[in-house]
């Protein structure tokens, strides 16, 4: 995101809980809440005979098959133990920096960059309403910064020695717990339940829990046991709630530097304006706008006439996956992306039959300047286009970007799309936006734990000083400092902030640099995984 404004076992004894440590064999009793996460896994799988699942359009092609998408190198077979047998889990972990130099493992050493923070996720372990405070340590009040329901976790982005303390939701002079973040620990929980060297404390506190809440705790507890092994086996801090499924959408590989991918659409550029009433909004719903291969794509008198456009991604950085895409937008797209969202042209498009439209639209304009305005996929024509061309890029199907009918994937729990609203955000000079996550942390309630999956970063403009998009973790042998993808019109930035494995992405920390002279426009599209709450 860019603007300017992410042991255990407890078995029944009469109605006492036991808590302790036993091994369970292969194939023992596992905890309801287990089994039916896995009935629930298991019954996903169906609606995989429906060939357009997470599938761009039919007659789109690109460079990976699907064999290639799903075969990711980086992912290996972990071997855990959470107390009830050994289990296995596939794992993302990071290849040796030469290796995104296509160099042998072990030629080259990790730059370690200058940039020191990371992200700092908080868990609450207990049945209360707690409040989340970073402690500026100089002796004046702390900050507020979340409200957590019981078993809910609350995340920011943080720096070594930082301070943050917890009080209850409602009184705010009982702080029950203080941190300070230590690298590499990103996770930090407030455990209310179990009592360190107290094991009769530890059972009354176990005994006061209903039943839900003796699950909910189990669930942490069983998490906090993975996470520890994920962490020896891949380097890495969980930063998901264990279990949490691979992303159901793919993620283009970034295997080295300058790795280029291709992806073809039928989505052409505009390249000149049609008339307000052929325009319009987009009056059909759900199932009503697919297009079939065979038919023409919407208003293609407007448009290139070419049949097909070419999408190349070329990899910036391996960790985290990001990728840049020349020309995604064409030049009349943005002028009238800007113009619906600020009654300004910024730009004059060079392309033949433009300056008339353009000039009308100048005698126009509108007064309205907001630094951040949504867009939405039902504006018209040439925004729903927008989207159809993503989902190409992305090699989703367009129907999850969109509200759906009944019909269309009726295995989801909501009809509602995955993808945002388009967010132009404005920046003056002096303007930015310091380096951030764009995933959260989904409500406890949701076992699916739906959170941003991918960024599409659509630049307005460009000749601006400073206002770079920086990545200033990527990883890298070479420098230290952040690596800067430079605005230019029409460009897009792909990134994820969700690894192959389904934990979130450390690395996808990303800022939006100070503008120095000039302006800065550009568009942010954020698509969630499994779903958008």
């Amino acid at each position: 995101q860019e603007n300017n404004s992410g042991n255990k076992n407890m078995t029944m004894a009469g109605s006492r809980r036991c808590y302790g440590t036993p091994h369970r064999a292969r194939g023992s009793f596992v905890p309801p809440y287990l089994l039916l996460l896995t009935l629930l896994s298991l019954l996903s799988i169906i609606p995989l005979a429906d060939s357009r699942l997470h599938t761009a359009n039919a007659s789109s092609q690109c460079s990976l098959t699907e064999q290639e998408f799903t075969n990711d190198p980086a992912i290996q077979t972990m071997d855990f133990d959470l107390g009830y047998g050994p289990q296995e889990f596939h794992a993302y972990v990071q290849p040796d920096v030469s290796e995104f130099y296509r160099e042998p493992s072990g030629s080259r050493t990790r730059k370690n960059p200058i940039h020191k923070g990371w992200a700092a996720k908080f868990v609450n372990m207990s049945t209360q309403r707690i409040r989340l405070f970073w402690d500026p340590a100089d002796g004046r009040g702390g900050s507020p910064m979340s409200i957590m329901g019981p078993f809910n976790s609350a995340g920011t982005a943080s720096f070594p020695g930082h301070q943050f303390y917890i009080t209850l939701a409602n009184d705010e002079n009982v702080v029950l717990a203080r941190f300070v973040m230590k690298p590499p620990q990103a996770v930090y929980y407030y455990d209310a339940i179990t009592v360190d060297g107290d094991a009769d404390a530890t059972q009354s506190n176990l005994d006061a829990l209903t039943h839900d809440q003796f699950e909910s705790y189990q669930e942490h507890v069983d998490s906090r046991a993975f996470a520890k092994q994920y962490f020896e086996f891949t380097g890495r801090e969980y930063l998901a709630i264990y279990p949490r499924n691979a992303p159901s959408h793919k993620i283009w590989r970034a295997d080295h530097f300058d790795q280029e991918h291709w992806v073809t659409t039928r989505e052409t550029h505009f390249v000149s304006v049609p008339k307000d009433e052929e325009l319009g909004g987009v009056e059909k719903v759900g199932s009503q706008r697919v297009l079939k291969d065979g038919e023409p794509r919407l208003l293609q008198q407007y448009r290139n006439p070419e049949p097909m456009l070419n999408m190349t991604l070329k990899v910036l950085s391996c960790a985290p996956r990001a990728f840049e895409i020349d020309n995604f937008l064409s030049e009349t797209e943005v002028n009238h992306i800007l113009y619906l969202a600020t009654g300004m042209n910024l730009h004059r498009s060079s392309t033949a039959g433009d300056s008339t439209r353009d000039a009308q639209r100048d005698s126009t304009k509108s007064t309205r300047t907001s630094q951040n305005t949504w867009v939405y996929r039902e504006k018209d024509t040439i925004v729903d286009t927008i989207y159809r061309r993503a989902a190409d890029l992305l090699r989703i199907d367009e129907a999850l970007l969109r509200p759906r009918s009944a019909e269309e994937y009726p295995h989801m729990s909501s009809s509602r799309s995955l993808a945002e609203a388009l967010q132009l955000v404005h920046y003056d000079p002096g303007q930015e936006y310091t380096a951030h996550h764009d995933f959260g942390y989904a409500d406890f309630s949701r076992k699916d734990q739906p959170a941003r999956f991918a960024t599409l970063l659509l630049y307005l403009n460009e000749g601006m000083e400073g206002g770079e998009t920086e990545f200033p973790r990527w990883q890298n042998a070479e420098t230290r400092k952040g690596l800067l993808a430079t605005p230019k019109i029409g460009k897009a930035v792909l990134f994820y902030s969700q690894l192959p494995d389904g934990n979130m992405d450390d690395w996808s920390h990303h800022a939006a640099l100070p503008v120095r002279v000039g302006e800065k426009w550009l568009m942010n599209l954020w698509v969630w995984d499994p779903e958008y709450t």
